[in-house]
């Protein structure tokens, strides 16, 4: 059997309408095991990460009964979401970098907002209009079970609970801004990865299952058409670096989450956009996939503006 992965649902039944972590089987199945019963999301899970973990690593989720799972709600919301840009060597490339200056360091940006998270099967809102561009960015996530600061290299991993996949979906047309202040307002990061519904986050594969994160196979698929499809081999920093990297500026967390950056093949250099109706799938060897419906975002109408 594949690997299995940790997520939130909500339970059926007696319980019906509680909030629980849980396991999600290769099979597609959820189980709640006993040691996970008392964690109202994957959030509180990795908080006491360091209990669980051991109880976790022992368990067959193979042989325990099927939970009654009305729906699988977003993962955890992190209480940081650090995003990595051109980190690829072959997305460099396609932005038409040549060669990558020694000594460069990891870029990092962060989108606050807890509402751009949404999980497996959710749906993307993207507004109706196309002038904005809205593009699919495959990643790597990786999540943190023991927090720390200044994290050597060769230690990062051991913070490591484990990875998910991940799509930076973002507004290219918001992302330059034509009228700005002055030249470092002209970029509008957080207007173009921040809204709502636009950083879906798959279920967790703990980090025991994932022999070597520098040796997977991440693929996008729209409409089930590839559009990316690359190695972490050829990240420019890998795991371990970026986890060193992000705490040497900031004190890690548990369930704080890194996106690691995307490959070569995002809709803009193939002038291509989501548009509703479509269907954007990440796949990384050995997770759980991501799957998510894109739909028109509806304007909130009030009473008096119906």
């Amino acid at each position: 059997m594949g690997s299995w992965s940790l997520t939130t649902c909500e339970t059926r039944g007696a319980v019906r309408g509680s909030r629980v972590a849980a396991i999600r089987r290769p099979d597609g199945r959820y189980v709640i095991p006993d040691v996970l019963r008392k964690y109202p999301g994957l959030l509180e899970v990795l908080d006491d990460w360091d209990t669980v973990a051991p109880v976790l690593h022992d368990l067959e989720p193979d042989e325990l009964e099927p939970a009654d799972v009305a729906e699988t709600l977003s993962v955890c919301h992190p209480r940081k979401l650090l995003c990595v840009g051109a980190n690829y060597r072959d997305h460099v490339a396609e932005m038409g970098v040549r060669e990558i200056p020694e000594g460069t360091r990891p870029y990092f940006f962060t989108v606050p907002p807890t509402t751009t998270m949404v999980g497996d099967g959710e749906p993307v809102l993207i507004p109706e209009d196309p002038a904005l561009r809205v593009d699919w960015e495959a990643e790597l996530a990786v999540v943190i079970g023991r927090g720390g600061r200044d994290i050597p290299a060769h230690e990062a991993l051991g913070h490591v609970a484990g990875y998910a996949c991940f799509n930076d979906i973002t507004a290219r047309g918001l992302l330059r801004r034509e009228v700005a202040l002055a030249a470092p307002f002209t970029w509008d990061w957080l207007g173009s990865k921040g809204l709502d519904t636009f950083c879906p986050l798959g279920a967790v594969t703990p980090a025991w299952q994932v022999p070597d994160p520098g040796d997977l196979t991440i693929r996008c698929l729209v409409n089930g058409v590839l559009k990316q499809e690359a190695s972490t081999g050829n990240l420019i920093t890998g795991v371990a670096g970026l986890v060193a990297a992000a705490s040497s500026g900031w004190t890690l967390e548990p369930g704080d989450v890194i996106a690691t950056g995307t490959p070569a093949g995002v809709g803009q250099s193939r002038g291509e956009q989501l548009t509703a109706g479509d269907e954007v799938r990440v796949e990384i060897t050995g997770l759980a996939p991501l799957h998510n419906p894109v739909r028109h975002r509806k304007p909130n109408l009030s009473p008096e503006n119906p």
